[in-house]
């Protein structure tokens, strides 16, 4: 699941970014997650408690509400 380029092509990313992970992920932890965010500049970063790998699917209300967020700072 590692590509040596990927951070280089995150770090030119350049509209704003919203990364949000499972809190329970056990397949890419939330440190992984984090590191995605910190990568992609001025990206931010938000865990979904009660879900794992699929918070869009396990949690979709509190991923709407934080999308929606996300969305009125900008």
């Amino acid at each position: 699941m590692h590509h040596p380029a990927l951070r280089a092509r995150l770090a030119q990313v350049s509209i704003p970014a919203m990364v949000v992970w499972g809190e329970n992920d056990g397949i890419v932890d939330a440190d992984y997650g984090r590191r995605y965010a910190d990568s992609i500049p001025g990206a931010c970063f938000e865990l979904v408690s009660e879900a794992a790998h699929f918070p869009q699917i396990e949690r979709l209300d509190e991923v709407v509400r934080l999308i929606g967020d996300f969305t009125g700072r900008l």
